[in-house]
């Protein structure tokens, strides 16, 4: 019965999109909830809840709640696409759910009674901004050539977004770099670790010692391919992985007690750029504004679920 159910939400979901495609007009603010079911990793269970609730505690748990307005409209457009996306594409979730809290296969989660806990006196106040921000975005999706498309979106981009055919090897059209200078309030646009030889070598377990690293970086943005290590080739993303690293766009200077790295961002660095947006949002752009600089040629549609 599940099987058939998630295949019968998959085919509403494509059938509206569709429609909406060849109508072209505008759908009344309030339609009747498409229920989902949510796979919260933690408590190994899964819940059913409306999808423009689930929206909610996504937004609360991957945009920081006291980021300007139209960041949140433009975070919440883009968590519903992704969303929407994992069903179509009929992702396969533990206990047969159609998406996860699980931030390595689907987005985060943060349900109310978590969000309280973390923001103490504030709650109601930044709960209710957050609501806002998706009901007046609500059953608003992305698409490109008639598709949802990935709606992929990261921390702090550092100056510049990556194309995706840099991190994942695949050109996607609405995925492409673009410059950001909108991300500057970021702790992370720019950052330094110090890690010495000893760690080093622990981390990405090598034996000998080390007396040639060299970056091979994608071009023209900048982020790293790989990284050489005595003749040995590692891809970025690994090495990012083991030293616990913010993002792939790095400068390496050595000196006698090890390395120092300075990195540019938070994230993969595709799609858009969270601390971007706002910083866009304050420079008093709009979400829809934000959404076409961070995704190329997209159009957005009002769908009714």
């Amino acid at each position: 019965m599940d099987k058939n159910r998630k295949l019968i939400l998959i085919f509403l979901i494509s059938l509206t999109i569709i429609t909406a495609i060849i109508i072209k007009c505008k759908q009344p603010d309030k339609s009747e909830d498409l229920y989902i079911k949510l796979y919260l990793s933690e408590q190994h269970q899964v819940i059913e809840l409306p999808l423009e609730e689930y929206i909610i505690g996504t937004v609360a748990a991957e945009m920081p709640a006291n980021f300007e307005l139209e960041a949140l409209k433009a975070q919440a457009v883009c968590a519903r696409t992704y969303a929407l996306r994992k069903i179509i594409e009929n992702h396969s979730y533990p206990l047969n759910a159609d998406l996860s809290d699980d931030i390595y296969s689907c987005q985060a989660y943060c349900p109310y009674e978590e969000f309280k806990r973390r923001h103490g006196d504030k709650q109601d106040k930044l709960w209710n901004k957050v609501a806002l921000a998706v009901n007046a975005t609500r059953g608003e999706v992305m698409l490109y050539d008639g598709k949802l498309i990935d709606a992929l979106y990261h921390s702090t981009c550092g100056g510049c977004t990556a194309d995706a055919e840099e991190v994942w090897g695949n050109s996607v059209p609405y995925l492409k770099a673009v410059k950001c200078q909108y991300c500057m309030q970021s702790r992370f646009y720019n950052s330094k670790q110090n890690i010495s030889w000893n760690d080093l070598r622990k981390q990405l377990n090598l034996k000998e010692r080390i007396y040639e690293i060299k970056i091979i970086p994608y071009r023209p943005a900048g982020r790293a391919r790989e990284v050489i290590i005595n003749g040995r080739h590692f891809s970025a993303s690994s090495v990012r992985h083991d030293l616990d690293l913010p993002s792939t766009w790095w400068q390496f200077k050595t000196n006698s007690n090890g390395i120092i790295i300075n990195s540019r961002g938070y994230g993969h660095g595709v799609g858009m750029c969270q601390y971007g947006a706002n910083g866009l949002a304050i420079s008093n752009k709009s979400y829809e504004q934000i959404l076409r600089k961070y995704y190329t040629g997209v159009s957005l549609e009002k769908i009714r679920l």
